[in-house]
């Protein structure tokens, strides 16, 4: 994701970040990293294997979307069960999922077929 404050941009790494740490400026983190919740922290019905660390992404909501932000070293990683499977009911159920990968994205259609989009 981007964050403003720190002018990053979506699909780049963090400067703060570090590999199996975290944020190394967390005490100091700007607002809109406060504020964030991914939706595995937000949705009891997901279980410990959704969390990003064993997942290898990052799920968020963003104007009604269900946006999937994964690891570029692991841009499959939503792919493998028990992932794709849910992905691909919720896109089914009429919830709109994108899946990001650094800059190149996928829209999961209903009937599970993806089509390439552009991150805006």
């Amino acid at each position: 994701m981007g964050v403003t404050e720190l002018e990053k941009p979506a699909g780049r790494w963090c400067v703060h970040f570090r590999r199996g740490r975290g944020c190394d400026a967390y005490e100091a983190r700007p607002a809109s990293c406060r504020v964030f919740n991914c939706t595995w922290l937000l949705t009891e019905a997901l279980d410990e294997s959704w969390k990003p660390t064993v997942s290898g992404f990052v799920m968020h909501a963003d104007a009604g979307r269900l946006i999937v932000e994964c690891d570029p070293s692991r841009p499959h990683a939503w792919r493998a069960a028990p992932y794709r499977e849910m992905l691909e009911l919720w896109a089914a159920r009429g919830q709109e999922v994108l899946i990001f990968a650094g800059r190149r994205g996928l829209r999961l259609n209903p009937d599970a077929s993806t089509r390439p989009v552009a991150r805006t």
